[in-house]
Parts: structure tokens; C-alpha cells; sequence
């Protein structure tokens, strides 16, 4: 049997009295898109925070990567050893270049690499993504939202990730731009990166996802195929938010 890249066992985070996640646990499998789901405040974006420790790590549980612990390395470390993410937000450097935004990220990956070197990857994430070359000069800020999240997800790509964790990368895009993130996100995949995908666009997670995780009040209501979980009638009444009868 093969063992999943990513493994999460009982993960869990309380903030005092609250639990944001709640006895969490899931396999990815090499080369999957496993998708996340579940209605605002379930605990998506907690999870990913736990999994990577940033901000902070999990109050309870484990995480394997490969098959070895990573509970005890600090998020750096989590970061540099196969594990990248990006943020709902377009978390960029905004006053540095866009190139400059994504050598940041190689310089940390590689510091040894000439400079010549690292502008070769540099520009080699980019052009994965789709960044146009006439914005590369431009200020992080300075440049539309879409290439804002281009942005961000060439600098998690970055630091050579063997499993990317992206969280609502579809978010304040227009149809046209949606599908374009489609195509981005196949890429990656087609790269031989491992992705976890949360997303709210329901129609790019069901087309993307080779499994479907669902949340619920920080808890996990289903897990499986796509296309089965989204029928479960309690998938049903806390993701889409419709009644049945």
C-alpha cells in the first residue's frame, strides 16, 4: 500500500473554550488535488494553519509528511521541507517587484545558488503561472488582483514544494479569471505537485478534486469521491446551505 505524501491524525485547535478544529484526520495520496470544503467558519483555513504553523500550530494531533513526523520542526523548517502554502489574501510583498516578491522565496529555498541562478527559477515559477514578463518590474501592489494571486502562488512554488496548500485561490475573481486559475491549478498538478485545495467556487472544486474533504463546525462531515460526498444530505445543509426534504 502506498504511503499517502500527507497524513493528518486527530488535528485539533481550541482557542480557549472554542474548537476551530476538531479531531481532524485525512490521507493525500502523490499527485492528488484534494479539496476542502465547508461554509464560512468551519475551520478550513485553521487547518492549513496548523498544518503549516503559521500563524501558530495545532493544540492537538499529528502530521506526517512522507511518512515522517513534522510535528516537531518550526514552520520554516515545515516550509523548506515540502510543504508550501498560499493565503486567501494576496500575501505579497508590496512594495518590492513582482521578481523580487518570488527571489524573497528563492533565496530562502536555495541561498547558495548564484544570483544568476536564482532569477533562472525565479522567472521559470513565473512563467509556470502565467505572470506576464512586461509586470515583473512593476510593484506587488501595483498590479491587478489575479496576477496579485499569480503572484503569491509562484513564490510558494518557490521553495520547490512537494505539496501545495492553497486556500481560495478562485476568491474575488471574475468567471474568465476562474478558469484561468483552473488551468493554473491543473499545471501545478501536472508538475508532480501534490495540491490540497480550499476553495468556495464549488463548480472549480468539484471539476479539480480527485477527493472531497468537507468541514463542519471545525469537524469532518464526509470525505470521498466528489461527486458522492456532495450528495450526502449533511453536505448538503452546511455547505450549500439548502434544506431537503
Amino acid at each position: 500500500m502506498n504511503t499517502p505524501i500527507l497524513s493528518a491524525r486527530g488535528l485539533s485547535k481550541s482557542f480557549g473554550g472554542l474548537k476551530a478544529v476538531d479531531d481532524v484526520s485525512f490521507d493525500v495520496m502523490q499527485g492528488q488535488i484534494f479539496g476542502v470544503a465547508g461554509p464560512n467558519g468551519s475551520g478550513k483555513s485553521t487547518l492549513f494553519n496548523i498544518i503549516t504553523k503559521i500563524p501558530f500550530g495545532p493544540t492537538a494531533g499529528t502530521i506526517e509528511l512522507d511518512g515522517k513526523s513534522a510535528h516537531d520542526r518550526r514552520a520554516h523548517e515545515i516550509s523548506l521541507s515540502g510543504i508550501a502554502r498560499t493565503f486567501q489574501r494576496e500575501n505579497v510583498f508590496g512594495s518590492l517587484s513582482a521578481i523580487d516578491n518570488v527571489l524573497v522565496a528563492v533565496e530562502s529555498q536555495a541561498p547558495k545558488l548564484s544570483f544568476e541562478q536564482q532569477l533562472a527559477r525565479a522567472n521559470e515559477v513565473l512563467a509556470l503561472v502565467g505572470f506576464p514578463s512586461t509586470m515583473q518590474n512593476m510593484a506587488a501592489d501595483s498590479v491587478p488582483i489575479f496576477y496579485r494571486k499569480q503572484l503569491m502562488i509562484a513564490s510558494a512554488l518557490a521553495l520547490r514544494p512537494r505539496v501545495l496548500l492553497m486556500d481560495e485561490p478562485a476568491s474575488s475573481l471574475t468567471g474568465p479569471e476562474i478558469e484561468r486559475m483552473k488551468e493554473i491549478i491543473l499545471t501545478i498538478r501536472g508538475t508532480g505537485i501534490t495540491v490540497v485545495l480550499i476553495e468556495h467556487v464549488l463548480s472549480l472544486l468539484m471539476e479539480v478534486s480527485d477527493r472531497l474533504l468537507v468541514l463542519d463546525q471545525g469537524r469532518v462531515i464526509a470525505n470521498g469521491l466528489p461527486a458522492e460526498v456532495i450528495k450526502q444530505a449533511e453536505v448538503v445543509d452546511a455547505y450549500l446551505g439548502a434544506s431537503h426534504e
